[in-house]
């Protein structure tokens, strides 16, 4: 799998760009067929995240429209299509002239989630890939006051306002927020207008809930799931933060803090719990080789979080914003900042106190996350019991504002409606 750090452009890849204007130009005036909706995600490269989700909503309820996944992956394409989901292979002349005729184009990452240079004229809706805990876009990327840094500032932005699909990350008509609480941190980051970011949520919020039925032919995970969640009392799932550009792995975050095997394996035998481990995919193999002597704890290889994520019972995390979704089951959550003053250092500042807006414990090694988890697996079994039921709910409250029916909030907002 190509990383994203592996994705960015380099300076002849702006030229050839440059070059291809005239291909832009002629997507600008090429009819739009006002019933064809495109989804894009992970730059073409997976099956993921909001567009995954309304893209097979929208499939299934609304029949007035052609929903139509574009992937540069031809077995995503070919499962989809064997599952009776339009979907195209974007360097095919029927994916070309699909997202040169698409009205509306929806993305969770950048235009390079289909192809900016093909969607001149196309509308396009910015789901995005989660609410932001640390700084990005531009507060992140701060100018610098050197010379050299202004004048490259300077030609960037020309080259933007000549070439608008060059501006992959930026370049969108709406983008989804989930609540006015996080307004200003997308304000600032994107640089957008107020009338630019509709509040309604994330729509994988949907797989959240249980009673919402998962295809199992597009979620093959669910059965495996369905599996461990029978033999186990408690599913205890770890989504750590991927930690880019930092040389840092999961299996770091393992041993420089303290993680004992036999301690752990103990605790979830005693409990009859089962620890989940959900790893970056660069992380699996190198992860796979620390956890091997046991059965309590798993490696989960699947690219999308979302199905495990409804059968955890306690999720532990960092500074992942993955705690923001799952905040509306008001499940318990450990806060896991080992490295918390390195991280700041390397990654950026957060946009809020993190104190504030994590509702749970904080451990700074693993041997705190252990009794944690005792204390919390009694919670579990004492409802009347949980000192941050209340707090959960508060903050949820302010980054959530809708707390179901994402996909169909999406759809009758952009496609039902045609509203822009």
């Amino acid at each position: 799998m190509k990383s994203k750090a592996r994705m960015e452009r380099s300076l002849g890849d702006y030229f050839l760009l440059m070059l291809l204007f005239p291909v832009y130009l002629i997507s600008k005036v090429i009819p739009k067929d006002k019933n064809l909706y495109i989804f894009g995600s992970s730059q073409g490269l997976q099956f993921a995240d909001n567009s995954k989700y309304l893209f097979i909503y929208t499939s299934r309820n609304i029949k007035t429209a052609k929903s139509v996944f574009i992937t540069r992956n031809k077995k995503i394409a070919k499962t989809l299509a064997s599952n009776l989901l339009n979907s195209e292979y974007l360097f095919s002349f029927r994916g070309i002239w699909t997202v040169l005729r698409a009205r509306t184009a929806f993305i969770s990452y950048s235009d390079m989630d289909i192809n900016p240079l093909l969607m001149g004229g196309t509308e396009i809706i910015q789901l995005w890939h989660g609410t932001p805990l640390k700084k990005i876009g531009n507060d992140k990327n701060h100018r610098t006051d050197d010379f050299k840094g202004n004048l490259k500032s300077f030609i960037r932005t020309i080259m933007y306002n000549l070439f608008p699909y060059l501006m992959t990350g930026r370049s969108f008509d709406k983008i989804i927020i989930t609540s006015d609480f996080v307004r200003e941190s997308y304000l600032s980051s994107f640089g957008r207008n107020n009338d630019d970011l509709v509040v309604i949520g994330n729509p994988r919020n949907d797989g959240l809930l249980i009673e919402n039925n998962f295809n199992k032919h597009i979620f093959p995970e669910i059965e495996n799931l369905e599996q461990l969640r029978a033999k186990s009392q408690i599913i205890i799932s770890w989504l750590p933060t991927y930690r880019l550009p930092a040389p840092v792995t999961i299996v770091d975050l393992m041993k420089n803090h303290g993680f004992d095997n036999k301690l752990f394996n103990e605790l979830l035998e005693n409990n009859n719990a089962l620890l989940i481990i959900k790893a970056h995919a660069v992380d699996n193999e190198i992860l796979q080789d620390k956890i091997q002597d046991s059965d309590r704890i798993i490696a989960y290889k699947e690219i999308d979080p979302y199905p495990l994520l409804r059968y955890t019972n306690i999720l532990i995390t960092d500074y992942s914003s993955v705690y923001f979704d799952f905040l509306l089951l008001n499940r318990p959550i450990i806060f896991t900042p080992f490295d918390y003053d390195e991280y700041i250092k390397t990654n950026g500042s957060f946009y809020y106190d993190y104190n504030k807006v994590t509702p749970g414990p904080k451990c700074h090694n693993w041997n705190d996350v252990a009794l944690e988890l005792e204390k919390t697996i009694a919670f579990l079994k004492d409802h009347n019991n949980d000192p941050y039921f209340e707090k959960r709910a508060e903050v949820n409250d302010k980054f959530n504002y809708n707390k179901e029916n994402f996909c169909k909030r999406v759809a009758d907002r952009f496609i039902e409606t045609g509203k822009a």
